[in-house]
Order: structure tokens, then C-alpha cells, then sequence
């Protein structure tokens, strides 16, 4: 976890009054990463994919069509109900209209909501999850983040740390903007009408904006925004979400707009047919596909292997101010989106909730939109891997406090909403051979920790249990803990054991 100030609302007069007024939001662009920002001016968290584009230079996926499909992997760990949640979240995209036809007012501020009895038992929602990565991957970054980005430290900052007391010329020498209103496409402190302030704080070797909530009461977080990876995401077990809200689907229209023009290179593979089956133009100047649809991959009913499926569509360019249309198609031979489910690590002391595919392949064709060098505008490139943790129990223990008992504090995935039916838990129940893996995590000193890490990978029939057990001297073992076999990960967080001159295994029960 990452240090962060206590939230609070500052009260800026006028400002107070206006946002409870006047309506205004926001959304931010993804792009591949850029040499400025590093996880020392905290634009870089771990788990980034990518970091936030000025407007202009954004990216985004320029065939109507896209495929998805799942995993041995995901659907071993998450079943027919995984399933279910994952293409319920591509079903709320999918219903969207054509991007020409988005009525923004159609779409609410606000929809993050909690779930008690979810949250008591420590579940995160698959669906919303979900949601937002596939926003994520489909260009638009966390809105309330990217408000104010600190681009340049300044020693201006230890003194002046509060958005109010900045001094001229801050913005945009220091620090940029990158959240922008769906409507005049300026750049604004809103989401989803609710009004942010920002602090410039600075712990041991990193400097991070802090984005400072005006009114408590008036919090409306974009879909985009929901990530548990996150410390200070206010996504905890028990959040879900009912949909996109405004600021969503205003990112999503700009993205997608047939009056957002970009030179772009289509993607490898794309053929043309009919009438263009012997020529067509690739490099031409491009307006927004309007609307993307995402369909099944097909799958070999006997053996479970992926089959090719080929997308016709009508691609429009323009040539000397004039749009015209050919006929292309494309063949895909493994899905554009891929689910998966693993055993995820990020090389550090926490448990990641997903995994994903980075930016690094997105095409960027700055130069050829007459801006050399830059970071965009660009191009979404296939395969999209998204690898959900399989997430199980998680263990804590400290010799300094609590004499090295340990503390159980689980975590899995789940299906639920805001009605009163019983969350479903994932793994789902396994009746065959299963693996599982316990990881032990050995901490020591203070942040950046000394750390260690073992790992037991467990194989026998689905429900076996197994003893963690330890010893100073291989001949009297003491048991800690014992586990379920259920296919999931077990993380134990084992930090300044009493003996640090000890041994572990795990032991069939």
C-alpha cells in the first residue's frame, strides 16, 4: 500500500457554491507510457498500462468489430457464471448507440454502488471489474487521477503543496491537465459533477498529486475509475456498478465520434473485398468508427480450440476533403480479448487483482497526423490478454505485534448487485485433480522492505487439505495454518518472524 493523505473537503467558498450549481464532467485519455512520466512524480502506479494523453492524442480501436473469448484457465476457475458476468459487462458496451447518436443526458453521474453483505465477506464484483478494464482497453484512463498531473516537481511545492495556492504559471509548466469535459472539450477539475481540488505531497524519494474532493457528499466516480489496484480508489470489496455514467460514454463518444479525424494505418490482416477485393487504401485520414461491437470467438465444440472468424465491415476515409467507403474485411484467428485467470504477481508485497496487456504495441501515428515526435494520436493493436488473479485467502502475521500468530483475511471473486440474492463466489467448486499455490511472503525493515518469497505448488484432489508448518530445528514442527485445496492462490504475509532462523513446509492433512 501507498501512503496517501487523509481525503478531505476543502471548503473554497465560491467554489463550493458553484459546484453545487453547475454541472460539469469529465473524461481522460490512455496512451503508451511517455519518458516523463515515472512512478517518482506518482503518474505511474504499479499495474499501469499506460499513462494520460493530452486531447488530440488519443488512441483507439479503428475496426467496428472486435472478438472476445475465454481460457481453459478462466473457465476451470470461474465457470459458466464468470462467463455470464464477463459478457454482462460487454452487453452494457455493446447496447451503447452508434457514437453520432449518444444523447450524454441519457446517462447517470453516479454509478458505483455497495453491497453489505459482499463486502463483509471481503468479495470484489467480476463484472465491474471488468467493465472497466475493457474502457481501459479501449482508450479512456481513471478521470479523477489524471485532473491534475504532476508533470515537473518544484521545490514551489513544499510550500505552496494546495491546488488554491500554486503560483502563476504552475499549470502547465509543472503540472498539466489531462481530464476533459465531453462537451467543449476544455480541459476541467469535474467528474461526473463532482468538484476536485488537488495536493502536491512528497514522501521519502516520490512526489504524487493527490486529486482532493471539494464536497464529500457529491462523490460520482466515472466507471473508468473503479480499480482496486488502487489505494486510494474508494473501489473496496462490496463496490459494483450499475453501468457507464456520464463521463463514460462522453469519453467514448469523442473517442468514436465520425467527427474525430486521425491519419491512421489499419490494423495487419484487413483485406478488401467486393468491388476493393483487388485495391483499397490503407493510410488515409480517418474518421471515428461510430460504434464498436464485440461478438464470440467461435470455439471447436470437441476440442475447445479457438476457430477463425471473418468480420465484414464498411471502411470510410477521406480523400481531398471528400469521405468515401470500400468494402474490407478481416479474419480473426484468436480473439481481439482474451479472459484469463492466474496465479498474478507484481514483484512486490501485495496482491494485484488482475493482470493485463500493455500499450507498448499500440500504433502511433503522430508523425503522420503532422505531429513529429509525439506521443499520439494512435492506434489500438490486438491480442488484449486480460488475466484476473485467482484470488483466495489471504494471511497476515508480524512477530513485533502480534507474536507471529496469523490472521486470516480472504478475498475472492464474485457476482453480486444491489438486490438482497447471495453473492456467487468464485472459484467455483471443484470435483477433479486441482492445483493449487501457497506463496509466502518473508518481510523485513521498513518500505522499500527486505522481502523474500516462497512458494508450495500444491497438486491433489480438489478439497485435500494441507498444514503449513514451522521448525527451528526439523524435528519439532509447530502447524500455523492449514489451507483447502480450491485451485486458488494462498498469500501469506509472514513479517519479522520471532526466529528469522526458520524452517516451512507444507504437509497433506
Amino acid at each position: 500500500m501507498k501512503f496517501s493523505p487523509t481525503k478531505i473537503a476543502i471548503c473554497l467558498g465560491v467554489a463550493f457554491e458553484i459546484a453545487s450549481t453547475v454541472e460539469s464532467r469529465a473524461f481522460a485519455l490512455l496512451g503508451p507510457i511517455q519518458p516523463w512520466m515515472q512512478s517518482t512524480n506518482g503518474v505511474i502506479q504499479p499495474g499501469d498500462i499506460g499513462g494520460p494523453m493530452c486531447l488530440s492524442n488519443e488512441y483507439r480501436w479503428n475496426v467496428p468489430v472486435v472478438s472476445y473469448g475465454f481460457d481453459k484457465s478462466f473457465l476451470d476457475f470461474f465457470g459458466t457464471n464468470g462467463v455470464a458476468a464477463v459478457e454482462s459487462a460487454i452487453q452494457i458496451l455493446n447496447d451503447l448507440p452508434p457514437a453520432s447518436q449518444m444523447v450524454l443526458t441519457n446517462y447517470p453521474f453516479a454509478s458505483l454502488g455497495g453491497n453489505y453483505a459482499a463486502s463483509a465477506q471481503s468479495l470484489y464484483d467480476l463484472k465491474s471489474q471488468t467493465l472497466a478494464l475493457l474502457l481501459e482497453q479501449m482508450g479512456l484512463a481513471e478521470p479523477v487521477r489524471n485532473i491534475y498531473v504532476l508533470r515537473q516537481w518544484d521545490t514551489a511545492f513544499l510550500t505552496y503543496p494546495n491546488e488554491y495556492d500554486w503560483p502563476a504559471g504552475t499549470i502547465p509548466t509543472y503540472i498539466v491537465q489531462r481530464n476533459f469535459d465531453p462537451q467543449t472539450l476544455n480541459a476541467s477539475p469535474y467528474v461526473n459533477n463532482s468538484l476536485y481540488a488537488a495536493l502536491v505531497y512528497t514522501i521519502g524519494y516520490e512526489n504524487e498529486m493527490y486529486p482532493l474532493l471539494v464536497d464529500p457528499l457529491n462523490y460520482h466516480p466515472a466507471a473508468a475509475d473503479f480499480n482496486p489496484n488502487d489505494p486510494d480508489s474508494a473501489v473496496n470489496a462490496g463496490s459494483y456498478l450499475t453501468g457507464l455514467t456520464y463521463d463514460d460514454v462522453g469519453g467514448l463518444a469523442y473517442l468514436l465520434s465520425t467527427n474525430n479525424v486521425n491519419y491512421e494505418m489499419l490494423l495487419p490482416g484487413i483485406r478488401g473485398v467486393g468491388t476493393n477485393s483487388h485495391s483499397f487504401v490503407n493510410g488515409a485520414w480517418r474518421p471515428g468508427v461510430d460504434k464498436i461491437t464485440f461478438v464470440p470467438q467461435p470455439v471447436d465444440a470437441h476440442g475447445g480450440k479457438f476457430l477463425p472468424k471473418t468480420c465484414y465491415f464498411t471502411d470510410s476515409y477521406i480523400t481531398n476533403g471528400i469521405l468515401k467507403k470500400q468494402q474490407m474485411a478481416r479474419t480473426i484467428s484468436r480473439p481481439d480479448f482474451l479472459f484469463s485467470a492466474g496465479d498474478v504477481t507484481s514483484g512486490i508485497p501485495e496482491i494485484p487483482f488482475y493482470t493485463q496487456t500493455g500499450t507498448t504495441n499500440w500504433l502511433n501515428n503522430a508523425t503522420a497526423n503532422g505531429n513529429t515526435n509525439g506521443a499520439g494520436p494512435g492506434v489500438i493493436k490486438p491480442q488484449v490478454q486480460i488475466v484476473f488473479n485467482k484470488l483466495g485467502r489471504e494471511l497476515f502475521s508480524n512477530g513485533n505485534f502480534s507474536g507471529g500468530q496469523v490472521f486470516d483475511s480472504p478475498e475472492f471473486w464474485a457476482s453480486f448487485d444491489g438486490s438482497t440474492n447471495a453473492p456467487v463466489i468464485y472459484p467455483i467448486p471443484q470435483t477433479k485433480k486441482d492445483r493449487m499455490t501457497v506463496r509466502m511472503w518473508l518481510i523485513f525493515g521498513y518500505p522499500p522492505w527486505l522481502t523474500k518469497t516462497f512458494q508450495w505448488n500444491l497438486s491433489s484432489m480438489a478439497g485435500a487439505s494441507f498444514a503449513m508448518q514451522t521448525s527451528t530445528d526439523l524435528v519439532n514442527w509447530t502447524t500455523l495454518f492449514t489451507v483447502t485445496n480450491n485451485g486458488s492462490v494462498c498469500t501469506w504475509f509472514n513479517g519479522y518472524p520471532i526466529n528469522p532462523s526458520s524452517f516451512y513446509k507444507m504437509v497433506p492433512q
